[in-house]
């Protein structure tokens, strides 16, 4: 198989063109390769960097929590200790200030206030007749009315008192 010349430069012509045509994909190639491979070393780079960063934030935090030593710890315990005494003086104002007082106590408190230094004074004196009639004045009056027989009581009891120092003893 014999080729003409003309076909011969033809085909040369051909294959050049498309020599040429894949020198150009080639460049084109190659200039992307290029960029693409300084991109990869500016992405390997940061990511270096931040792999650093990180690095360097764990050693940070670790020397960090050795410093503050158990603090989650100390916490727990400063919020019981915290819990335990706020409850302690909850239940101690409950106890004195805001436990409901019945009326019957209410009434012997606010006697016993009023009266029961003046009652022992005058019955270390010997004064038994002026305690009777005092607990005889405050039994008929209405703010201790509920107290009356603890006052009868009293009274009682003050006159027997009276009677024995007094040499009347009953018999």
């Amino acid at each position: 198989m014999q080729t003409n010349p003309e076909e011969l430069r033809r085909m040369v012509e051909e294959a050049t063109k498309q020599i040429r045509a894949l020198e150009k994909s080639l460049a084109v190639t190659e200039k992307r390769a290029k960029s693409y491979e300084e991109h990869w070393s500016q992405v390997y780079d940061q990511s270096r960097e931040l792999r650093e960063e990180a690095r360097k934030l764990q050693y940070e935090y670790e020397q960090l929590r050795i410093q503050k030593g158990g603090f989650g710890f100390k916490m727990l315990l400063f919020s019981g200790f915290c819990g335990f005494v706020t409850a302690a003086l909850l239940c101690l104002v409950y106890v004195r200030l805001l436990r409901p007082v019945s009326g019957h106590e209410a009434a012997f408190t606010e006697f016993a206030t009023e009266n029961q230094f003046n009652y022992e004074l005058q019955l270390s004196r010997g004064e038994f007749q002026a305690v009777e009639s005092s607990l005889r004045e405050k039994a008929n009056d209405p703010a201790y009315k509920i107290i009356a027989p603890e006052i009868a009581f009293a009274e009682k009891m003050v006159s027997a008192a009276g009677l024995y120092f007094s040499g009347q003893r009953p018999e």
